[in-house]
């Protein structure tokens, strides 16, 4: 869908895509988890691999009025307001950021908010963003697509961000539903009697709610 409202550079080239995800259930990731346990945000997440013995090192922010219950993480700084805590881990594909960097892109602007799990990354193109997706739903049952933007010459063009969190949840399934088959390619690769079938509704219903869907997200690209 996105692919439909993104343009390019000035002189037509495909300039990369900022992706937001979030992981609603992310299972064995002790930063969504300290957040998860404390009920709070955890922020200004660092990463580094050790290419030597392949142990990842992660550093976390937290408000510093909130005492964690973890073994495996070690206070390091502290403020008034914050303290930063350290723990180490070794690299795996169970972890989200290192099946994103499997990709050869760089895990950024981590987070988590109520137990959830943020992550940025900037790809070549869309296709690699659908795959990223599409592998990250292979292990988690909640994966969701926050923001999607592409930029190109900042004097020449606006940045323009899709904020998927006008839409409903079953306008969402409905357009990821559209575009993972193939409904918005050319030639399309579902119609959309085919794409209703798959959600098991009716075709005038997937048409409804695609509208809709369609003119949220051109309502939220029109202001920007």
């Amino acid at each position: 869908m996105s692919s439909q409202i993104a343009t390019g550079g000035s002189d037509g080239a495909e300039l990369g895509i900022r992706a937001e995800v979030c992981v609603g259930d992310p299972i064995g990731c002790p930063v969504a988890s300290i957040s998860a346990e404390n009920d709070t945000s955890v922020t200004d997440v660092n990463r580094s691999v050790s290419n030597r013995d392949g142990v990842v090192t992660e550093d976390f922010t937290i408000s510093a009025d909130v005492s964690i219950d973890d073994t495996e993480a070690t206070e390091i700084f502290n403020t008034d307001a914050e303290s930063t805590y350290r723990f180490t881990r070794p690299a795996g594909e169970d972890c989200i950021c290192d099946s994103i960097e499997q990709f050869d892109l760089t895990a950024s602007d981590i987070r988590s908010e109520n137990g959830e799990l943020v992550v940025t990354f900037y790809a070549p193109n869309f296709e690699t963003i659908k795959e990223v997706i599409t592998m990250l739903r292979e292990n988690h049952s909640t994966v969701s697509l926050r923001h999607l933007s592409q930029s190109g010459d900042a004097g020449k063009r606006e940045l323009v961000i899709v904020d998927r969190s006008r839409l409903t949840d079953r306008q969402r399934e409905v357009i990821e539903t559209a575009y993972e088959m193939g409904y918005f390619d050319h030639p399309k690769g579902a119609n959309a009697g085919e794409v209703a079938q798959e959600l098991g509704i009716a075709t005038s219903t997937f048409s409804e709610h695609l509208s809709a869907a369609q003119s949220k997200i051109l309502d939220g690209v029109l202001e920007a």
